[in-house]
């Protein structure tokens, strides 16, 4: 239960992101940082594999260097 609970708020923060990268809200930099401290917390636990993290952190750069 703890992992699952780990994974929803990783999905509802990189959706946050997201939506906020696609709006060009200023604060999508801030965002950022959030979710790569959950992705780098959820590979540390084994909850996803550490590969999957840095190649969604590395998407994630790019999206944002995109919407700007």
């Amino acid at each position: 239960m703890h992992n699952l609970d780990i994974r929803t708020e990783l999905k509802k923060t990189i959706k946050q992101f997201e939506n906020a990268a696609a709006s060009k809200d200023t604060k999508s930099a801030d965002l950022l940082k959030n979710v790569y401290k959950k992705l780098d917390k959820a590979a540390k636990r084994n909850i996803i594999h550490k590969k999957t993290a840095a190649r969604r952190k590395a998407r994630f750069a790019k999206l944002l260097v995109a919407t700007k």
